[in-house]
């Protein structure tokens, strides 16, 4: 028996569902909405129709990495490229933050049933749908699609695609063509999330064009990246900008704008100096002393906890970071309230969890530790150790330099030597799957709102990470597993909670703050929303003149 899922049943989330809406309701109180850039709302503030041609800029944080659906990593990239990709499903992305996580609507699939055990998915497939290149969208293009990561004996397999995909795809037992637009994907265990999962950034299962593979190869996708979205890719100049054309083909509503330009600007001053000067649209990663001034200036604040999350994870090679009162003092002794107020200018909100704002499955009462440097010495100094005595390293990216140096004056005042490594963030990148037994801790920014999340951290971050599930607590890996297999999400949230006690408790984890300041756009942008989510639909911005 199969159940039909249709967009408007899609599961909202527990019984707390409305209490955590309230808080989120209550967060966006508290940080004060200068505007949600809603369609309807810029509509109703300008009493105009949405003018359609001209160009928007955006200004990125840094490089995005590569325009390859299961290669790509960072959201920066993702949303560049979620503009030439679809997924079978999408998110409702112009719902405002306050009204919690973005509905599952249809996209390249117009509708899907889900077995009652969670174990298959049937999509049905749009019909009409062309690839930027002309060849055309059906079920053999997405059987294509996820041979490519999950099929060593297909042709077009691909190892590096494979470890990317693997967190969400690595229970798939088969995929099947029922017919040229209907699909059919069967799991080895319980998988509500996997719709979720579909149009996420980072383990991304956006569609490309099969003729488009063949014909550039593997590597060559990136640089020719053909999809079925929105827009289309006419180039891109590294460390310069990415620009995307209007898809005049698009099978959906048609964009407003012409074109899109992404411009990577990963110094702070020269940012702000490009959007002040009218040369960016929108800028992404606002340096917080600079918000006030912006504001003042005219220019829109989106203010939204999003999705998004700074924390740190272990290498558990480290020697320290085996040591669980080690990392259990390295929580405790962060003022991760005074770096938010003095640092962020307020404009974040400390975490306490690994669960972010906008996950199913937060509770504000779930708090690992809070601010106890004495208690962070006691422990310290009951495991043996002496002021001065442990010392490890910080690998970071740039943007986030100034936060390790919080925390490294934080440590010190216990007796911990913190040294820190900051590098651009594509190198930065390519270093964390080679750590030196120094390194302790690296830092994260991402999150996902469906609470899945703690086992795909727990899988990317403990087990990868110098064979991390030997060193936790081994109720983790079980609860964690207890939680993934729920099919009802009301008992699926509160078994991820319980996990996250657990992982809380081990300190697994070090979170450390969401940031809710994180566009800003010129007052010409309009149709902008900021979504409870990581990412946006720039389909519906337009500029007024």
């Amino acid at each position: 028996m199969n159940l039909p899922l249709s967009p408007s049943s899609v599961p909202a989330g527990s019984a707390t569902d409305a209490d955590r809406r309230r808080f989120i309701a209550g967060i966006a109180a508290s940080v004060g909405v200068v505007s949600l850039g809603l369609p309807a709302a810029a509509q109703a503030q300008t009493g105009a129709t949405p003018r359609k041609g001209g160009t928007l800029i955006v200004g990125l944080s840094g490089e995005p990495s590569v325009f390859d659906p299961n290669r790509q990593f960072s959201y920066e990239t993702y949303r560049i490229d979620k503009h030439i990709y679809e997924s079978l499903v999408a998110e409702d992305l112009s719902r405002p933050f306050k009204e919690g996580p973005p509905d599952v609507v249809p996209a390249l699939a117009e509708s899907w049933n889900i077995s009652v055990d969670a174990t298959t998915f049937t999509f049905k497939l749009r019909r009409g749908v062309k690839f930027h290149d002309g060849s055309d969208f059906d079920a053999e293009a997405v059987r294509f699609n996820v041979r490519r990561f999950t099929d060593p004996a297909f042709e077009f397999y691909d190892t590096r695609s494979n470890a990317t995909m693997k967190p969400v795809y690595g229970g798939l037992k088969e995929v099947t063509v029922l017919d040229s637009h209907t699909v059919r994907f069967v799991f080895g265990h319980p998988y509500i999330d996997f719709l979720r999962l579909l149009p996420q950034g980072n383990f991304v299962s956006g569609i490309f064009s099969p003729a488009a593979l063949r014909k550039h190869g593997q590597d060559g996708l990136a640089e020719h990246p053909t999809g079925t979205g929105p827009y289309r890719f006419v180039a891109r100049v590294r460390n310069e900008k990415t620009e995307l054309v209007r898809n005049p083909d698009y099978w959906g509503a048609k964009p407003h704008l012409d074109k899109l330009i992404f411009r990577p600007i990963n110094d702070d001053a020269t940012r702000l100096s490009a959007l002040r000067s009218g040369q960016i649209d929108i800028l992404s990663k606002i340096p917080a002393d600079g918000v006030e001034g912006l504001r003042k200036a005219g220019f829109t604040i989106h203010d939204s906890p999003g999705a998004n999350q700074l924390f740190l994870s272990w290498y558990f090679g480290n020697r320290f970071a085996k040591d669980k009162a080690v990392r259990q003092a390295f929580v405790k002794a962060i003022d991760r309230e005074g770096l938010v107020k003095s640092l962020f200018r307020g404009l974040a909100f400390p975490s306490y969890s690994i669960f972010n704002w906008g996950s199913t499955a937060f509770d504000p009462a779930q708090k690992d530790a809070t601010y106890d440097p004495e208690g962070a010495r006691r422990l310290l100094a009951n495991a043996g150790y002496k002021p001065g005595e442990i010392e490890f390293s910080i690998i970071t990216y740039t943007l986030q330099q100034p936060v390790i140096e919080w925390i490294q004056r934080d440590l010190a005042k216990v007796g911990v030597k913190i040294n820190i490594v900051s590098l651009e963030w594509l190198t930065y990148a390519s270093k964390l799957n080679t750590p030196t037994p120094e390194t302790a801790l690296f830092t994260m920014e991402w999150g996902f709102i469906t609470p899945y999340w703690l086992k795909l951290a727990y899988d990317t971050y403990i087990v990868s990470r110098g064979g991390g599930e030997k060193v936790v607590d081994p109720q983790l890996a079980p609860a964690i597993a207890r939680a993934a297999a729920q099919t009802a999400e009301a008992r699926a949230i509160d078994e991820w909670k319980k996990a996250n006690l657990i992982a809380q408790r081990d300190a697994a984890f070090v979170p450390l703050l969401s940031p809710t300041v994180n566009f800003i756009a010129h007052k010409r942008v309009k149709g902008f929303n900021v979504p409870l989510q990581n990412f946006y639909d720039l389909s519906t911005v337009w500029l007024d003149k």
